[in-house]
């Protein structure tokens, strides 16, 4: 799956960043300044402008004349006109669905293409595990794979079996499952001896501490989150600063879409203890939870684009009536301890 427009597919394998000039020539790329594409015996090639190109005469596919896909061309007759992988549609057509790079005809309205799977209308709260569409109540998936929610949990691309003795430790980046065996915890994704580590921010230190605290909990992936994260008040904000205060880690925090009356792009003042909390890293969006104007982060970062819209059409929340709330002319930098509250106008 690709966006049209920031990328471009050619030959229905290649995706290539959408840049000026570029164009496809089959199953390559050319650049239209210097290059043109060639159609010598029902066949296309890449040549220099300043090279022949033999029978039939060179063939451009200029942008008021043909429109190249993936290598075959078609008379542009309309602007309305588009690629999907070798074929041409037009955006006037009825019951047309390009997904990923095949085009799909007499397919049901309001339909969807959702990771290379179309959707229906019924089947669009549904998520997909591979080419598998599963319902999350009930189903997890790991590493392509489904499994029985209630039994097991995903560490990573691993699977955690419930009541094995082992344990999962994770930090944004590695998910490591270990025997569990006593004075030993998590740091991030190490299972660290506390006699001989102590732990602060996922990062070990080898200075075991006695009044050193285990982290309170591990970010998950967003999926790994839903459905119990569905009914409780969240928001996705963005990382905009980190201070260490003593023991303190203070993060300003923008909100990108809440699930609360909070607008887009309210300022956040989170007050975090630094040790026990998850590490996060600036210009990152994870998900946060609220409870009595106290926020902890509790997703892996995540895409502002695709997560986003996932998290609300999984848990049946209305994402337009959520973005509604960002028409406004300032936002608020609150302090999550009721310190201090001031006005940003932008």
């Amino acid at each position: 799956m690709y966006l049209t427009t920031t990328h471009i597919c050619c030959g229905g394998n290649k995706m290539l960043e959408l840049k000026k000039n570029l164009s496809c020539c089959g199953g390559n790329s050319f650049n239209k300044t210097f290059q043109y594409c060639c159609l010598t015996n029902n066949n296309v090639e890449v040549r220099l402008k300043n090279q022949p190109c033999h029978s039939p005469p060179p063939t451009e596919a200029g942008p008021s004349e043909y429109v190249n896909c993936s290598g075959v061309l078609y008379r542009r007759g309309s602007g309305l006109n588009q690629c999907c992988g070798k074929d041409v549609y037009s955006l006037t057509d009825d019951n047309v669905l390009c997904c990923n790079g095949i085009l799909y005809r007499n397919v049901p309205e309001q339909s969807e293409c959702v990771g290379g799977v179309i959707y229906t209308q019924n089947q669009i709260k549904m998520l997909t595990c591979g080419s598998e569409v599963y319902d999350h109540k009930k189903q997890l998936c790991c590493s392509g794979h489904l499994y029985n929610k209630i039994k097991a949990e995903c560490c990573g691309n691993l699977l955690l079996k419930y009541n094995n003795n082992q344990i999962c430790c994770s930090s944004s980046t590695h998910a490591m499952i270990y025997d569990t065996k006593q004075e030993h915890l998590c740091c991030g994704h190490y299972y660290y001896n506390t006699s001989l580590w102590s732990c602060c921010a996922e990062h070990l230190k080898p200075t075991p501490k006695t009044d050193s605290y285990p982290p309170e909990y591990r970010l998950k992936p967003l999926t790994d989150l839903i459905p119990d994260i569905c009914h409780k008040t969240v928001l996705f904000g963005k990382v905009e600063s980190v201070v260490l205060r003593q023991k303190w880690r203070d993060i300003v925090l923008r909100v990108i879409v809440a699930v609360s009356e909070l607008s887009q792009g309210t300022l956040l003042h989170v007050s975090l203890d630094h040790c026990s909390s998850p590490a996060l890293e600036n210009s990152m969006t994870y998900l946060w939870e609220e409870n009595n104007r106290k926020y902890k982060p509790l997703s892996i970062p995540v895409d502002v684009t695709s997560d986003i819209h996932m998290f609300f059409t999984a848990c049946d929340l209305n994402l337009m009536q959520a973005l509604k709330r960002s028409v406004n002319t300032c936002s608020h930098m609150r302090h999550i301890h009721g310190v201090f509250s001031m006005q940003v106008h932008f």
